[in-house]
């Protein structure tokens, strides 16, 4: 009896310590230094009781922009759901705004990353959690209207 009650603290603790390594932390990958980022910021919108969509395209061309981007995405963290494991990126619930960031190595997308103001993002594919999301959104953006 007492055998078993040990195997059984033992899966639990084994289980706990799975779930704490699953839903810890994670942070973007970082883009080189010569790599190329593109923003596109959709807002959604309710007009004369139509959907509108305003979308705006902020090229980054700087490198003093890219190094502020880079720094912003290099603290940023986010976390897995319980939806991560089988998630595809799509996203349903998204607020009233949505961020793309596209990052280029050469002439091929390598990385890209969506955000969204309710808190879900997507990266490489699949959907992910951001307690701060509105945040990044506007820091993102705010670093990309610069013309250093």
């Amino acid at each position: 009896m007492k055998k078993k009650a040990t195997v059984l603290a033992a899966i639990a603790v084994l289980l706990l310590i799975g779930l704490a390594i699953y839903f810890r932390p994670l942070h973007f990958s970082v883009p080189d230094e010569s790599s190329q980022i593109a923003i596109v910021l959709n807002e959604y919108a309710v007009s004369d009781g139509k959907p509108t969509i305003d979308s705006a395209e902020y090229p980054v061309t700087s490198p003093e922009q890219r190094r502020a981007i880079r720094a912003l995405l290099a603290e940023t963290a986010y976390r897995r759901t319980a939806g991560t494991l089988f998630s595809d990126g799509s996203m349903s619930d998204v607020g009233n705004r949505t961020l793309a960031i596209y990052i280029y190595d050469g002439d091929s997308l390598s990385d890209s990353i969506l955000a969204s103001s309710s808190g879900k993002i997507a990266v490489q594919n699949k959907t992910y959690y951001m307690k701060n999301s509105e945040q990044l959104i506007a820091q993102i953006i705010e670093i990309a209207k610069r013309t250093d």
